[in-house]
């Protein structure tokens, strides 16, 4: 890594803190109570088994890059705090599909409110569509790249 490199990751870095402090980050998650507490990847977990119909554990292995221990483990969490439950699969017999509960379509309500809140600001503080364009082009390529760099 170069020196400019390195200079440009510290900008970055500057410029990603300034940026959460003025957007009140905090003051916006404070306003979700359903949502503290869980997870990344509690929260994606709910918001797959939202999104489909039926869903089973090797469905969300196919999203998620984790071990099936640890997804085990996340799915046995979130069962023991009645944000989903298990039944007997239509699909898969031998497999479980994942529900949401009515405390778990809560929580997917409220993180769906936290991300339009939190995303909503970041798009609006661009002055043009062509400006979002160009922001939602470069984190394309960055969600494309990050992973194999």
């Amino acid at each position: 890594m170069d020196k400019e490199c390195k200079r440009q990751i510290n900008e970055l870095n500057i410029l990603w803190h300034e940026m959460l402090m003025k957007s009140n980050y905090k003051d916006i998650q404070s306003k979700y109570s359903n949502i503290q507490g869980l997870s990344t990847n509690e929260l994606t977990i709910i918001k797959i088994i939202s999104q489909k119909e039926e869903v089973i554990i090797k469905d969300i292995l196919e999203v998620l890059n984790i071990p099936k221990s640890t997804l085990t483990s996340i799915i046995d969490k979130l069962e023991k705090h009645n944000f989903i439950i298990r039944a007997i699969s239509k699909r898969d017999r031998r497999s479980y599909k994942l529900e949401l509960t009515q405390k778990g379509k809560e929580v997917q309500d409220e993180h769906i409110r936290f991300e339009e809140e939190v995303y909503g600001k970041i798009m609006t503080s661009l002055d043009t569509y062509e400006e979002r364009e160009d922001f939602l082009k470069l984190i394309r390529k960055i969600a494309a790249n990050i992973c194999c760099r």
